[in-house]
This record gives structure tokens, sequence and C-alpha cells, in this order.
């Protein structure tokens, strides 16, 4: 079965989302108060999740564990028994719901928010080797023939027939609510950097005010070592792709900025550079790749 299918101009992937659900997306309610957090898929997400709801947390804006926090609120993966957007309708307020969908497909009400949307987004030649890595394991513990390769996948993902559609377009996209107040960008490679600046900017976006002492609490569990040593002791569903047979799968793969050294040949760098210069001079938006 082809992996792939398009609707209205971006690709998707048939295992985890359906036509029928992508349907309902433009009229999908978003809550006054949700907290959403928007990236394209393996820039973040779940990172981005761990640290907002500690946040919320501990100023007592929830009493939610990110654990019950579903999959984006598109995805339709059966293990999960319901669509991510049905789950979700039973959490209280305030709730963090979170999406990959492009800006063209994505609910009305995201783009022109009374809550807060945080958008992370992260390096294509990361973000293309991520997701490599994702697939792969993905289709080993479904036991799906595999149809993924490194050179397939970089050239897909160049060619914008990847989750969502093509990287520029999904970032350009969302790019342009950067001057609106109900949004907050962020760069994978800065929370890499420096974890506490995010951190700070995100508490200051969601109008928490926590002493510094609880503040350096949240910054130091969110580190990337941390969260996987944590995740990897729960071996709780939410915070693994699948649990099937006793095997699971983590969505934290490497995390290191410039990690597509190691998979990239030179002919495929050049390539994706000059993508990247085309779609992205005199955007004002760039990305580290190191």
């Amino acid at each position: 079965m082809e992996q792939w299918f398009e609707y209205k101009g971006a690709f998707f992937d048939h295992r985890v989302v359906s036509k029928e659900t992508l349907d309902n997306m433009p009229d999908y309610v978003i809550r006054d108060d949700d907290v959403v957090i928007l990236t394209y898929p393996k820039a973040g997400t779940n990172w981005t999740i761990e640290i907002v709801n500690k946040l919320m947390r501990a100023a007592g804006k929830t009493d939610m564990e990110a654990k019950d926090i579903p999959w984006f609120f598109e995805g339709t993966l059966p293990e999960f028994g319901k669509p991510g957007h049905v789950i979700v309708e039973d959490h209280p307020s305030p709730r963090i719901v979170h999406t990959h969908l492009p800006w063209h497909l994505a609910p009305k009400m995201v783009s022109s928010p009374k809550g807060k949307v945080i958008v992370v987004m992260r390096n294509p030649k990361d973000t293309a080797v991520s997701l490599y890595h994702f697939l792969v394991k993905f289709e080993r513990l479904t036991g799906i023939q595999s149809v993924t390769s490194w050179d397939k996948c970089a050239k897909d993902f160049l060619n914008g027939i990847a989750p969502n559609g093509d990287f520029y377009d999904h970032a350009l996209g969302w790019w342009q609510m950067r001057e609106d107040p109900h949004f907050l960008f962020l760069k994978y490679e800065d929370m890499r950097k420096d974890l506490s600046n995010a951190v700070g900017k995100m508490k200051e976006f969601l109008d928490i005010t926590l002493d510094d002492v609880t503040t350096s609490s949240i910054v130091n569990s969110c580190t990337f070592d941390s969260l996987k040593t944590s995740w990897s002791e729960a071996g709780n569903q939410t915070k693994s792709l699948i649990v099937r047979k006793g095997r699971r799968i983590g969505f934290l793969i490497a995390g290191v900025v410039g990690d597509w050294k190691n998979t990239f040949t030179v002919a495929q760098s050049e390539a994706y550079d000059a993508k990247y210069r085309e779609k992205l001079e005199g955007t004002g938006l760039q990305f580290d790749f190191e």
C-alpha cells in the first residue's frame, strides 16, 4: 500500500492520519484558554509539551500529567483507540493540545486564537534525519514491510513528500503569524543551546509566575538527557509510539544539533542547501545547522 496520500496540497501518512479527520479539522473548536503546541513532525513536539505541562502544573493551572496528553489532535493511530481530537474533548480547561498541521489545513481558530500558540521549528536537515529514524523504527515495531531507506526519505523530504507536506511551506505558512501576540516562535536549536532561556520565554508567554528554584527544577528535569531517562523508565504508551509484545519505541532519537552530518552525503547536503536558499531568502526565517 502506498505510504502517502495527498490532501489539498500536502502529503500525509495513511497509517496515522485519515482524510475523514482532515475534513473535520477546519471547524475544530479551539478553546479560548487552550495552549496549542504546533510543530512540523520531529521538531521537538513532545519535549515542548513536557516543558509546558510542568510549567502549568507548577503554576496550578492543570492537574493533568504530560503522559495523559494524547498524540497530535489530527492523529488516528488505532492503538490509541480514538483520534486525538476526540480524546482531548474530555480534557478539562486549560488544555494542552498539539498539531503538526500546515497553516492552510489547521483549525481556523488556531490562526485567530484567543489562547496561546507555541510554534517550535527545527532545521530541515536534522528534521529529515530524525524523521527517517522514526519511520524505520515505526515500521520495524509494527511489522510493516519497510518502505523507507535513507536515500528515499532524503529525496522525498526534499521534494515535499513528507508528513504534513513540504517543510518550507509548513514553516513559512506559520511564520506569517510571527507578529501576532498570541504566537510564540522558538527554534529547536536555541532550546538545545540555552534551555533556561527558552523556558523563561514560555513562562512569560503563558503568564506564569514561578520562583527561581521551581523554574530551575523544571529546566533541569526537561534537559534532553533527563527526559530520555525518565521516558525510558516510565515505559508508558503515551510517550512511546506503540507498546506491542513488550516492545516500545521512544519519540526521542538523538536530538543533537548537527547530527545530520552523520547521515547526509555531500550531494544531498548541497541539494538541501540550494533549496534552503531558494525558499528562505528574504523571509527573515533562518536556522542553525550545527
